[in-house]
């Protein structure tokens, strides 16, 4: 092979190599672009208030507001009380990656309506069964904070064909002394946490519906009244249960262990350093923690099985 043959070959080979690396480049700069863009749009997601993903439906004597996200196995998601779908703009984004998320605003609160009954977490479990039967859902993962864990409870006791599994934050099943007293801890105004929960409960009041003088007085009655669930009632709850609370919730820790060991499949997870607004305080955390509970089959643990191990 003749010198200046050779100089050509190695000059065209390194052409294609420098074609072959812009094309590269250019590649990972789109999907660079994409993924920004991708994050972007979902950061300005106004949940609770987003036309594109928001519908009625007409359940028992109300329309419930609901927006769908993600695809895959079917999760509702039920707030707290005086809540709307917004207090979950934390869960959702990573959520939705891994389900389909239907996020509901209940009765009287967010964007659904009212009716002349008295607001009880019963009620509230009817509303959404009717949901899951007008949504052709099936059967369904729940995910509920607060009186949403209650309805979640309510839910599984009341149409357990409808419940795969739930996860409940800060629930409680029985309104009476529940409670947790007072902490006298003061926290230091400059507390992260306390910053960064400041802020998200800012975002949740600016997007809050006013609500009428009634259902206020609705809404703290339910407080007042219920939940009413029994130890007998918990047990035959079948679908397993995450019970997820901040060690130093709301609710007291004695519910929630009675609660925990009442229920005849269940787990229970409390958040170091948390408190009744865990998914807030930490998302990554309980984010992950009910993805793997969800996608995990469930499998009962015998608390002595280790001493049937082989030697």
């Amino acid at each position: 092979m003749d010198f200046a043959r050779s100089r050509r070959m190695q000059k065209s080979f390194a052409l294609t190599i420098r074609s072959e690396a812009m094309k590269t480049r250019t590649s990972l700069v789109a999907v660079f672009l994409l993924l920004l863009f991708t994050a972007a749009a979902e950061c300005q997601i106004n949940y609770g208030s987003n036309t594109l993903a928001g519908k009625y439906a007409n359940v028992n004597d109300i329309k419930v507001y609901y927006e769908i996200y993600g695809a895959g196995e079917p999760l509702l998601l039920l707030h707290g009380n005086g809540g709307s779908i917004q207090s979950f703009m934390y869960q959702i984004p990573e959520l939705s990656k891994h389900f389909r998320v239907i996020a509901v605003d209940s009765r009287a609160q967010g964007k659904s309506t009212d009716s002349d009954q008295e607001i009880t977490y019963a009620l509230m479990a009817s509303d959404m069964s009717a949901l899951i039967e007008k949504l052709n859902l099936g059967s369904v993962d729940v995910v509920g904070w607060s009186d949403g864990g209650n309805v979640g409870l309510e839910l599984a006791l009341a149409h357990p064909q409808q419940v795969k599994k739930l996860v409940t934050f800060g629930a409680n099943y029985t309104h009476e002394n529940s409670l947790a007293p007072p902490d006298p801890v003061a926290m230091e105004a400059d507390d992260p946490r306390l910053l960064t929960t400041t802020r998200a409960i800012k975002k949740l009041r600016e997007g809050r519906v006013e609500r009428s003088p009634v259902v206020k007085k609705k809404l703290a009655d339910l407080m007042e009244k219920y939940p009413n669930l029994t130890v007998e009632q918990l047990k035959r709850i079948k679908a397993p249960v995450l019970v997820v609370v901040g060690d130093r919730d709301l609710i007291k820790v004695d519910q929630t262990i009675s609660l925990f060991t009442s229920l005849p499949h269940s787990q229970l997870f409390i958040v170091p350093g948390a408190s009744h607004l865990v998914p807030i305080e930490q998302p990554e955390l309980v984010n992950r923690e009910v993805i793997k509970f969800l996608s995990t089959p469930f499998r009962d643990l015998d608390g002595y099985y280790f001493t049937n191990l082989p030697n």
